[in-house]
């Protein structure tokens, strides 16, 4: 549920930067630069964000902590729009962010992103002392120190 509201979330904010960035360049002729930048960067922006989505899809945990740091970002700016008193229907996206945020980290969630399997680490021979001519290691047989 939490990667199709991140879907929705996405396909919403795409559409509204080429929105915002074709209105800036109509309105304002000498900033199609600006527009073209900005446009470029958003939807770049959107693009790392799907990826993430995609990545969360799969079961990574780490796109999902990154998933949920933009989660506690989004509150601080529905928070922040609020105390402004100039709340929009974008706060309504934060909003959406907060819960897909929420739902990746519910314990029913879990099972989606399994722990990563350790590999175990081969065992170094333990020193048994120091060879006093040479100053070198010296080892128990490989045999005693790993035995499989």
């Amino acid at each position: 549920m939490a990667v199709a509201i991140w879907a929705v979330v996405l396909a919403v904010r795409v559409v509204s930067v080429v929105i915002g960035s074709v209105r800036l360049a109509l309105d304002e002729p000498g900033a199609l630069p600006a527009a073209l930048v900005g446009g470029v960067l958003g939807v770049g922006i959107c693009a790392l964000l799907a990826w993430a989505t995609l990545l969360v899809w799969r079961g990574s945990g780490t796109a999902r902590i990154w998933l949920g740091v933009l989660g506690v970002l989004a509150v601080v700016n529905a928070l922040v729009t609020v105390a402004v008193g100039s709340p929009t229907w974008l706060t309504l996206e934060s909003v959406a962010v907060v819960a897909a945020a929420v739902l990746l980290f519910l314990p029913s969630a879990r099972p989606w992103f399994p722990r990563v399997e350790r590999r175990p680490r081969v065992q170094e021979p333990r020193t048994i002392g120091w060879d006093p001519q040479t100053g070198e290691r010296i080892t128990e047989p490989r045999e005693v120190a790993d035995p499989r």
